[in-house]
């Protein structure tokens, strides 16, 4: 059976229970089974591992996951949706099902379910895998750094754009606060672009494939988790105003924190946020006085 073919078949259920994809929610589903294959086995949970999927769609990826991962919590907004992967799995009994936004929890963080898988994971790992809404890509990618345990692995589709900025390296013109804020934690790298055709209905842009790895023994990736939203915070300071020099945005990066400004040279505070690199950044967090 063809994309086309498929999709005509799903249209019509999608249909029939009053469901049309959003582009507010960034509804594009991935049709490509390969790519599901490709995606599942790139992020390589084990029968130990908790697999959070956020942006469960009609199910396809989470078919794959669910084959190779001892759990997946799978996190979808629409309960249309929901009702529609829940038919197809049916028989798959490592799903727990999860209907709500993924960033419901208190003020914009990650749904609790998130959060709590990410402490309940046994022996194994948390592994986060998933096309995500494009709409709010960024907002939960900055919201993994916060998790009370960082995932071991992301593999996750996302606009190109992107994820060009968050591996972008420092001092480049796609560096940025998320790139800062994630690569804190996280190595980052764009492994495998995708096109518009394998998606229905078919966004206007490209999308790529993000894989993040965490960073053993990095000092942001040892934090608390309250700490590491701490940091989150003073790294969005600092990137408010990117142009201008560290002598005026760091006092206000400190006093966000309820801190003051760790004391840098002459030279440092000549400088911008943007040519800093992360985990510089991580060092005048902690050396912020209380």
């Amino acid at each position: 059976m063809t994309d086309r073919d498929s999709f005509s078949s799903l249209r019509a259920r999608m249909e029939a229970i009053g469901f049309r994809p959003s582009s507010v929610l960034g509804q594009n589903f991935l049709l490509d089974p390969s790519l599901h294959r490709w995606i599942a086995e790139r992020a390589a949970p084990t029968r130990q591992d908790t697999v959070v999927e956020i942006g469960v769609g009609l199910g396809f990826l989470t078919r794959e996951l669910a084959a190779l991962a001892g759990r997946v919590v799978a996190v979808e907004i629409d309960a249309r949706l929901q009702q529609l992967a829940q038919e197809e799995l049916a028989g798959v009994a490592n799903i727990e099902w999860v209907l709500g936004d993924g960033l419901g929890g208190e003020r914009r963080s990650m749904h609790p379910a998130i959060a709590s898988a990410s402490t309940n994971t046994a022996d194994g790992h948390l592994l986060v895998v998933a096309n995500l809404p494009y709409s709010v890509s960024g907002p939960l990618l900055a919201e993994l750094v916060a998790l009370p345990v960082l995932p071991a692995r992301c593999v996750v589709l996302v606009q190109k754009e992107m994820a060009q900025r968050v591996a972008a390296p420092c001092g480049s013109a796609d560096y940025g606060g998320l790139s800062a804020l994630v690569q804190s934690m996280f190595t980052a790298r764009s492994v495998r672009d995708v096109g518009p055709q394998v998606f229905r209905p078919r966004p206007k842009v490209m999308s790529s494939i993000l894989e993040l790895h965490r960073r053993e023994g990095a000092a942001m990736v040892v934090a608390s988790g309250a700490d590491r939203r701490s940091f989150a915070e003073f790294v969005r300071q600092l990137f408010q105003q990117r142009r201008k020099v560290l002598r005026t945005t760091l006092p206000a990066a400190a006093a966000v924190i309820r801190r003051t400004a760790v004391a840098l040279s002459a030279d440092d505070l000549g400088r911008r946020a943007e040519s800093v690199d992360p985990d510089t950044l991580a060092r005048w967090w902690a050396g912020c006085g209380a």
